[in-house]
């Protein structure tokens, strides 16, 4: 089983958009430390040390929206077509015809993925806290700090999981969109929270985003983490409350996240069942 995951793990550095998406990745993290450090050294003079903290969280909290955002296309990208791309060129047939149990293949092209998934969000992660916390003085919490990052990982995690069942059922491209359909109406439902906050959204529309939430819970993992790094200690209120669609309205509690690894398991195993009937 370590075979394949290493043989997953080699096939996914080879692609050329895992290449494209580390030069992107690499400028928009320049450009975004180079506009954090042009943005607050502009603003410094003549404000208050709290309108400066504002300052300074709000651009934490775009940086990290739009990094989610890179996490989540990574994702799509290299695993939307994990099963039925491989299927599709005869690779796959080749691979399951060896004596390993379908199952354990499935596992391992996940972990293979996951590997490099988490990787890539945790370096992205870094970053912008650096960049935030160097050019903009964010207050940082080594607690805080941490359980943003875990949560952080976690969130692409989850999407894959997601992704790669999707590509047991869907074509290499209908797999793709399905899977950036549902990330989206996640973090369609995550704005529309944020709006809440501010009477802005009906209470049906509320409902329905929570539903939302349920079935897909990436942008509520996000929301927990972006809340564990900027928002989890005394800055609660004072640093997401004043961002429109960006705003935490409500925070996802703990049991919401035991219920996320407790669906990340049972699409695993729907998965695993699923390859394992499919007809190759």
């Amino acid at each position: 089983m370590t075979a394949y995951i290493s043989a997953t793990f080699k096939e996914l550095t080879r692609k050329r958009v895992f290449l494209v998406t580390l030069v992107l990745t690499f400028v928009f993290l320049l450009l975004f430390a180079f506009g954090v450090r042009g943005i607050t050294g502009t603003a410094a003079a003549g404000i208050s040390p709290a309108e400066r903290l504002v300052s300074s969280l709000t651009i934490t909290v775009l940086g990290m929206f739009f990094a989610q955002f890179l996490a989540a296309f990574f994702v799509l990208f290299s695993a939307m077509g994990t099963i039925t791309g491989e299927q599709e060129n005869g690779l796959l047939l080749a691979v399951a015809a060896r004596p390993l149990p379908r199952w354990k293949l499935y596992l391992a092209k996940w972990l293979g993925h996951a590997v490099w998934i988490a990787v890539y969000s945790a370096l992205l992660f870094l970053s912008i806290v650096w960049a935030a916390h160097r050019f903009a003085e964010v207050p940082l919490l080594p607690g805080d700090l941490l359980r943003g990052f875990a949560l952080f990982i976690w969130m692409p995690l989850l999407l894959l999981t997601l992704t790669m069942l999707a590509s047991v059922y869907l074509p290499m491209l209908g797999s793709g969109i399905c899977a950036a359909l549902t990330y989206g109406l996640a973090l369609f439902g995550g704005l529309v929270d944020g709006l809440s906050s501010y009477g802005g959204a009906p209470p049906v529309l509320v409902k329905i985003t929570f539903v939302i939430g349920l079935l897909v819970p990436t942008d509520s993992v996000y929301r927990r983490s972006l809340y564990e790094l900027v928002g989890g200690s005394d800055w609660a209120g004072f640093a997401v409350s004043d961002l429109g669609p960006f705003s935490i309205a409500s925070v996802p509690s703990n049991a919401f996240l035991l219920y996320t690894t407790g669906y990340a398991a049972l699409l695993l195993l729907l998965g695993c069942r699923a390859f394992g009937r499919k007809d190759l």
